[in-house]
């Protein structure tokens, strides 16, 4: 019985963990995810003025990177990141930039 529970515990302590991503870098955009299914497929959706996408491939570890080469967001534009993985696993990360009006110059007021 022993043996059992021991063999369970650890695919039951991985199915708890969820999945996370975020934006490492925005020039060019790239999103990390953690706590994905090893080896599964994940669907990564970027959108901003415009919404790239990229499949990737978790590894052993449930993490990935994906990159989007020339593809950048601006500084104070907001975004919006998806990832949903084959076997179940998604997580969303939002940005909404809070940013000070700019005057007539391009400049920030004040």
């Amino acid at each position: 019985m022993l043996a059992l529970f021991l063999a369970v515990l650890p695919a039951a302590a991985a199915s708890t963990i969820a999945a996370h991503i975020t934006v490492p870098s925005r020039s060019p955009v790239a999103v990390r995810g953690t706590g994905f299914h090893a080896g599964e497929r994940v669907a990564v959706i970027v959108s901003a003025k415009s919404t790239h996408r990229k499949t990737v491939t978790a590894n052993r570890l449930g993490s990935f990177r994906a990159t989007f080469p020339g593809f950048s967001i601006g500084y104070c534009e907001a975004y919006i990141v998806r990832a949903k993985g084959s076997r179940g696993s998604s997580a969303v990360f939002r940005v909404i930039p809070e940013c000070a009006p700019q005057g007539p110059s391009g400049e920030p007021e004040g």
